[in-house]
């Protein structure tokens, strides 16, 4: 059986100079696991500028993209990007096109559609993390930082203040793409409501870090910072970049996920953000000891719970059953 995984960005966003797409590193990790498992099976990643040369069985769209009949006999629908309250509508709209099947990264967002569609089988499709990339590793001094986070500027002002901002008065190590927008604040008015972290994170981070070393970061700096997508605490989705710190043995302070407050308790350390983060910083930069435990319980429950490998089983099992 031959699989494609298709995105709507294209493909080859690792090897470029702009930023990394998620939904890239997403669908090859999956296709790596695929083809590792699944000797009659092969999977491919593929994009506007990357198209299968033949027909394929089966095609799983990454995004909210209407069905490419040519590319393949069956189409599923995955949705596992964050959304607003538009989901719904989003939904219904998509279902139009009746794929084949469907598959959901919160079972929030495949509740709405079993309420609209009883009959059509769909899967509940976690994140889930690639072991073989993301292990503990041995301390590499250059990202050796008292707090560190990899991500661009996406998160809105509140939640960046809140979730981020604290620790820019710590050896703060900070990846992605933060340099301020010129033409948005060409106009005074506009320059005046220019959010405070903006100029110090444009001059504090260190831009796009190499894939193979983001391992390495999680696994040496003391503490890892996660600041969520609003869409995703409101879909209640543990992010796969909770997944891949704790899998590296990271120590981790996240904002408030309610599945993950649930079930990882042990795992990382929750804030509300702002004078409760640099607290918490404050403490756990003092206390190594505890440090190592927590992570310890975060590393030991990912490699049980939460691998790509019995993802990408249980995918390869709903698509099976497609008829």
């Amino acid at each position: 059986m031959n699989i494609g995984f298709y995105i709507k960005w294209d493909k080859f966003s690792i090897n470029s100079k702009g930023n990394v797409i998620g939904d890239e590193l997403w669908g090859e990790a999956l296709c790596k696991s695929i083809n590792k498992q699944f000797k009659d099976i092969k999977a491919e990643l593929y994009a506007p500028n990357y198209l299968p040369k033949t027909k394929l069985d089966i095609i799983i769209y990454l995004n909210d993209i209407e069905p490419i009949k040519s590319l393949a006999n069956k189409h599923v629908l995955y949705l596992q990007n964050g959304y607003g309250e538009e989901a719904k509508n989003l939904l219904i709209n998509l279902m139009k096109n009746s794929y084949d099947g469907y598959v959901f990264f919160a079972k929030k967002l495949q509740q709405i559609f079993q309420d609209l569609d009883s009959v059509t089988n769909s899967l509940y499709l976690p994140f889930g993390v690639d072991t073989d990339v993301f292990y503990p590793r041995e301390i590499k001094k250059e990202y050796e930082f008292d707090c560190a986070y990899i991500g661009n500027d996406i998160k809105g002002e509140e939640a960046t203040m809140k979730y981020l901002y604290p620790a820019i008065n710590y050896n703060f190590g900070l990846f992605g793409n933060w340099k301020i927008s010129k033409h948005r604040f060409k106009i005074w008015k506009n320059f005046a409501h220019k959010a405070p972290y903006k100029t110090p994170f444009e001059k504090v981070s260190k831009g796009k870090i190499p894939q193979e070393d983001v391992p390495l970061l999680y696994s040496s700096t003391k503490i890892n910072l996660n600041c969520t997508l609003q869409s995703c605490i409101d879909w209640d989705v543990i992010t796969l970049r909770t997944y891949e710190v704790l899998a590296c043995k990271g120590f981790l302070i996240t904002d408030i996920v309610p599945s993950a407050f649930q079930t990882m308790k042990d795992c990382m350390v929750f804030t509300t953000g702002g004078d409760d983060l640099r607290d918490k910083i404050d403490y756990y930069l003092g206390h190594e000891a505890e440090r190592k435990r927590i992570s310890q319980e975060g590393y030991e429950y990912v490699v049980k719970n939460a691998s790509i490998d019995a993802r990408a089983e249980e995918l390869i099992n709903y698509i099976k059953g497609i008829k």
